[in-house]
């Protein structure tokens, strides 16, 4: 029984598109990952927004906007 929208999401993309039982396994532990891992990017930054929230630290000097692309 599968309880996570990701879960059922990964499924419905493998059914589309592995037919052997080979490829059904592999893609669907490499989508697994890929999910696990963009949990980590996500709660990663969300900790270091807090950080700068509260103060913890600081932003580099001469920096006054919230973007992380390169200048």
């Amino acid at each position: 029984m599968l309880t996570r929208v990701t879960d059922t999401i990964i499924e419905e993309l493998i059914d589309a598109t592995c037919s052997d039982t080979r490829s059904r396994h592999f893609f669907l532990h490499a989508l697994h990952g890929l999910v696990r891992v963009a949990k980590a990017e996500q709660l990663q930054e969300l900790r270091m927004d807090v950080k700068l929230s509260t103060g913890e630290i600081s932003q580099p000097e001469g920096c006054d906007s919230d973007s992380r692309a390169p200048t």
